[in-house]
């Protein structure tokens, strides 16, 4: 029983009743019939029926198997073709698995082929495919199709790792393929990073690194710095410039809020009796200490040898720090939770420093423009 159990267990993990298997949605009528013979003599290894009928549903599942990769070797683009193959032949090996994994169906096919070589052989066509259209296009020399062979190296790559020389034609195709942004220092408004309190251009350099994280295709990212100590000669340039940074001054200001309610006071001598109310009132003194300030971001990413703007904007940000405490003078009964909060508050905190200030605005600037970046520009 725990035999049948196990068997049981890895022909589900072959079929296609989970959503992890990547090829269930190529099975074919004829594959679906193998697959339930041989689940059937899982659960009962003398079921004649089944054992009987799956020699020529096996015989059938391979027919159309071929017929269908027959199609596929007349159609489709080189090397996809290949690959799609192999993938049709990735079935024929999963009900070869299942059927040596189940005494009963092994013994009704007791002579199958495994068709891994065959997927091998597929890959192996495709990966020469690939191969020779990345030549094609490396020999064309330019960026367009220098990037075009990277793709197909990389196809014939992942079709079979390590295929000929095609690790160092991959590298040769993302040398000649690559555009190269330059990320210059940045401006910040009428005064240097220092005057802000930094103690280096932290902005360029983190703009370097997030940009060359999200891995654009086919682009890399420089400071100015370093594409002048390697000799990169840029294809793209990218342009910050602070257009305002304003960090306000701590001010005050008071007002103040009238407050009444109706408070039971009593009841009459009626029956029932009926509630007395009375008018009670209050007035709340509010002292507020508030600190503004904001910056905006000018952004352009333009193209070298054209100037033409790729992208060309501002982005703002503006911070506002406030405090408040109250007293109140008259009945407390009038006061509000929201009086009664402030009235307990102390002026315990201290406002943000400085350059506690321009690090949250110039972060902030940065990462608008970023998210703008990420969803919106193409280099």
């Amino acid at each position: 029983m725990a035999t049948r159990l196990l068997y049981g267990i890895l022909l589900l993990c072959l079929l296609a009743c989970g959503s992890g298997n990547r090829l269930s949605n190529r099975y074919t009528f004829e594959d679906k019939t193998v697959f339930d013979l041989i689940e059937r003599l899982n659960k009962n290894s003398q079921d004649k029926q089944a054992a009987d009928m799956l020699p020529a549903a096996y015989e059938a599942a391979l027919e159309k198997r071929k017929e269908i990769i027959t199609a596929n070797k007349n159609s489709g683009s080189l090397g996809d073709r290949w690959m799609e193959i192999a993938k049709e032949r990735e079935v024929l090996l999963q009900m070869y698995q299942a059927i040596k994994a189940s005494p009963a169906a092994s013994q009704a096919l007791p002579a199958i082929k495994d068709p891994s070589a065959a997927i091998a052989s597929a890959k192996e066509k495709a990966a020469t495919e690939y191969y020779n259209q990345g030549l094609s296009a490396l020999n064309y020399n330019n960026r367009q199709y220098a990037q075009q062979a990277y793709d197909y190296f990389s196809k014939a790559n992942n079709a079979v790792p390590g295929f000929k020389d095609v690790n160092n034609l991959l590298r040769e195709a993302q040398e000649k393929g690559q555009i190269r942004v330059v990320v210059n220092p940045v401006r910040y408004d009428r005064y240097g990073f220092n005057y802000w309190g930094f103690s280096n251009d932290w902005l360029q350099q983190q703009m370097v690194r997030d940009l060359n994280a999200r891995a654009f295709q086919h682009v890399r990212f420089f400071t100015d710095w370093e594409a002048s100590g390697q000799h990169i000669r840029a294809d793209r340039v990218v342009d910050l410039n602070f257009t305002s940074i304003f960090i306000g001054q701590l001010s005050s200001n008071n007002y103040t809020i009238q407050r009444s309610a109706q408070i039971q006071t009593g009841s009459t001598k009626s029956n029932p009796p009926k509630p007395v109310y009375t008018t009670v009132y209050a007035t709340v003194y509010v002292s507020r200490r508030i600190l503004q300030s904001n910056a905006s971001l000018e952004c352009r990413i333009y193209d070298w040898a054209t100037g033409r703007n790729i992208l060309y904007d501002n982005f703002p940000d503006n911070y506002v720090w406030q405090q408040e405490r109250a007293t109140y003078k008259g009945d407390q009964r009038a006061l509000t939770p929201a009086d009664r909060a402030l009235i307990n508050n102390r002026f315990d905190d201290r406002p943000p420093s400085r350059n506690q200030i321009a690090d949250r605005l110039i972060r902030n600037c940065y990462n608008l423009l970023l998210n703008r970046i990420q969803s919106g520009v193409s280099f």
